[in-house]
């Protein structure tokens, strides 16, 4: 089962999966590049981020700010593509 719009989809909701997307390869590309930074503070990697049972690694604070609220910004993004989906919920059929 799945939802989809009858005819096409409204522009915002397709600007609404874009950055979806580019969120989400953010942060895998960000979850990769974290193991790569030092266990040790220094100048430039002065944020830490400690994986569940791991190290702690520090990384640079926009890095970090970004695989922080960029977490959150997920959840953001599908509850706005759930509202424009209940916006348009003439639109929207359910197909088998």
């Amino acid at each position: 089962m799945r939802w989809q719009f009858k005819g096409k989809a409204p522009a915002s909701f397709k600007v609404l999966v874009t950055l979806f997307g580019i969120n989400f390869a953010g942060q895998v590309v960000a979850f990769f590049a974290v193991p790569r930074s030092p266990i040790r503070p220094d100048a430039a990697h002065s944020y830490p981020i400690q994986f569940k049972g791991g190290a702690v690694y520090f990384v640079q604070p926009w890095l970090g700010k970004y695989s922080y609220y960029g977490f959150a910004a997920h959840f953001v993004l599908l509850a706005l593509m759930f509202l424009i989906m209940w916006l348009h919920r003439d639109q929207v059929e359910r197909v088998l």
